[in-house]
């Protein structure tokens, strides 16, 4: 018979054992749901693990020591690159399996056939079972072709799609003329182009590649005003000129057009000054006037320029946009005229 003082003494041991017990669980359960360790180069990355076995996989720089089902890509540092789409179409439509693999490989007689394809275009893994692909390319393969090729699962039918690089412009600028002068307009300053003049200026188109093909100049032409002017009525006899009046404010985008002609041939863009600011008027009449003659009536001719809110003076823009790509550049400038002549008023001075 066991007495009281042994059996005080063993429900001591097994309390202990049972509190030991209970320690040791909690830590195993709280080792088991500590976040997955994803170790990179210079980033840490971590997943929830729902008690998943210890794996070990490697992927690119990113060593990942415990993995869930699905762990997060870590991206290589960002590039830059361009997308296209391209859509295959299976028959007959009432095909159940309509899975396909996208692959990209050179053409046998590419020129970069030796270099990694990869380098220059990959379609992206997202595309893979899917009808359409994404294909990103990332450098200029000009001279090179690939071959883009779809695969079905089911009977392993195919079908291609030639990847060619032109150089498609995505971007342009307009180089101002040699020899041109900025003119002050109060705010800002604008090329000055004289009136009678022609000029030509380079219109330099561009992509992320910086490499860019020979066949897209086709463009609109468009001349836009930016400000005011003050126009009124003149009159002109052989008894002499004067204004009647001159406080009709006109916005000068509707009479820009009046100054210059602006037109394209492949990559030059042409714009020719024809009238002086002050030579404008909307529109003149002739006729014998008691008491002075033949006299010609201006209506609504320019009678000054004015300093609108933004503190600059009126000035013209020219926009090329290309048809049917979409970008576009533009080039303000001022017109007016050119130094013709300078005499004095004495042809000697004696002292």
């Amino acid at each position: 018979m066991i007495n009281k003082e042994k059996f005080k003494w063993i429900a001591v041991f097994t309390a202990l054992i049972l509190l030991f017990a209970g320690v040791i669980s909690a830590l195993a359960i709280a080792i088991g749901n500590k976040p997955v360790e994803v170790k990179t180069e210079g980033q840490d990355v971590s997943a929830a693990a729902e008690d998943n076995p210890m794996v070990m996989l490697t992927m690119g720089n990113a060593t990942i020591f415990r993995a869930a089902p699905e762990v997060s890509k870590v991206d290589t540092p960002e590039q830059v690159y361009v997308s296209q789409t391209v859509t295959a179409t299976i028959t007959p439509s009432t095909v159940v399996d309509k899975y396909v693999t996208w692959s990209v490989a050179w053409a046998n007689d590419a020129p970069l056939k030796d270099k990694n394809i990869s380098d220059y275009i990959k379609v992206t893994d997202d595309s893979q079972g899917n009808l359409t692909a994404t294909v990103n390319c990332y450098k200029s393969f000009k001279g090179s072709k690939a071959i883009l090729t779809c695969t079905t699962r089911q009977g392993g039918k195919t079908g291609t799609v030639n990847i060619v690089y032109e150089g498609v412009p995505s971007s342009m600028s307009i180089t101002a003329p040699t020899g041109v002068t900025k003119y002050n307009l109060g705010k800002d300053s604008v090329d000055l182009l004289y009136v009678g003049k022609s000029y030509s200026l380079n219109l330099a188109m561009d992509n992320i590649f910086h490499s860019v093909g020979s066949n897209y100049n086709d463009f609109t032409v468009t001349v836009t005003g930016v400000g005011s002017v003050t126009c009124g009525s003149y009159s002109q006899s052989g008894r002499g000129a004067g204004w009647s009046s001159h406080s009709n404010v006109v916005d000068f985008n509707k009479i820009a057009k009046e100054f210059v002609t602006c037109s394209t041939s492949g990559n030059t863009l042409s714009i020719n000054v024809t009238k002086s600011l002050y030579d404008y008027y909307e529109s003149k009449e002739t006729k014998i006037v008691e008491g002075n003659g033949e006299t010609t009536t201006y209506t609504n001719k320019l009678y000054s320029i004015n300093t609108d809110s933004d503190g600059n003076k009126p000035y013209l823009i020219v926009k090329v946009q290309h048809k049917t790509l979409g970008f576009s550049a533009q080039y303000k400038f001022f017109i007016g005229e050119e130094v013709s002549n300078v005499t004095t008023s004495k042809a000697t001075i004696t002292f």
